[in-house]
């Protein structure tokens, strides 16, 4: 009987001194959650050029070298490619059409848009036409370069499901806290 005692009240002083917390100050309430974080998020400025770039028919073409974009950015993640353009940030792709002299018609369009892979981006201009001379008129219509400004997002697991217009880069880096 007195094994049972003994044995009933150590099993009762260890539930009771398991379930005992003990304030020292070192742990206080739980606070509200911060914002989101851009640990998993990257954005930097480039330039494209047509000076460096390859042209290949109706494209001009520039490639870059971007150990950023790794096989998770490429599997789950997403890059986000903006060009500067009269004070703003533009996404790509974008599309402009150029009208013809003689006539109030669109003659052709250009495309700025990007392609990126694993530890690779390329930007490119393609035009609507394969008229030789179309890229005579198209650099005297732009700017020799562009700013340019990627955001690679790794592991972007809310993908599409997230309320954010990612064609808007100042609600982009709102978002993930981007300095400039």
């Amino acid at each position: 009987m007195k094994t049972t005692i003994t044995s009933l009240f150590l099993g009762v002083f260890l539930l009771a001194a398991t379930g005992c917390v003990v304030d020292d100050g070192l742990v206080g309430p739980e606070g509200p959650p911060g914002p989101p974080g851009n640990a998993n998020v990257f954005a930097f400025n480039f330039a494209f050029s047509f000076d460096r770039a390859v042209f290949n028919g109706v494209v001009a073409s520039e490639q870059f070298d971007m150990p950023e974009i790794t096989p998770s950015v490429v599997d789950g993640g997403a890059v986000l490619v903006y060009f500067r353009d009269q004070g703003t940030w533009t996404a790509l792709p974008f599309t402009v059409g150029v009208e013809s002299g003689d006539l109030a018609a669109v003659d052709y369009t250009f495309t700025m848009g990007y392609a990126y892979d694993d530890q690779f981006l390329e930007v490119f201009v393609e035009a609507s036409t394969d008229d030789d001379v179309v890229w005579d008129d198209i650099l005297t219509l732009l700017p020799p370069s562009y700013d340019m400004k990627v955001v690679i997002i790794d592991g972007f697991f809310a993908g599409k499901n997230l309320d954010l217009d990612l064609r808007d880069y100042e609600a982009v880096k709102n978002y993930f806290g981007l300095k400039e």
